[in-house]
């Protein structure tokens, strides 16, 4: 059985909710600057712009903590719930593979 999160967080809300927003000295800017990225590129990131990719997943693993794959799986889970929003499924036929010969 497979839990289904209820309109799971961007990553980039999740990270500024937790390691932002709580702490007065970090900045968007200065966790950008020790990812070694554009602060561009992370703005975009926080805002939910763009999306973890496995390259900012390492990086994002290095400075904030958490594993590379948890950070993929999160943003695996925003994309798949969104997918789910949009996506109708209701004139898909499954294909009965038992009665395939």
């Amino acid at each position: 059985m497979t839990l289904q999160q209820h309109n799971p967080p961007h990553p980039g809300e999740l990270i500024q909710r937790t390691y932002i927003e709580p702490f007065s000295e970090v900045t968007g800017n200065k966790v950008a600057d020790r990812l070694g990225v554009a602060r561009s590129t992370f703005s975009r990131l926080l805002n939910g712009i763009s999306n973890v990719s496995p390259e900012m997943a390492v990086r994002l693993s290095s400075v904030l903590g958490g594993s590379a794959e948890s950070w993929l799986m999160l943003q695996d889970s925003y994309d798949l719930w969104k997918a789910r929003q949009s996506v109708d499924t209701r004139k898909l036929e499954a294909i009965d593979f038992n009665k395939v010969a």
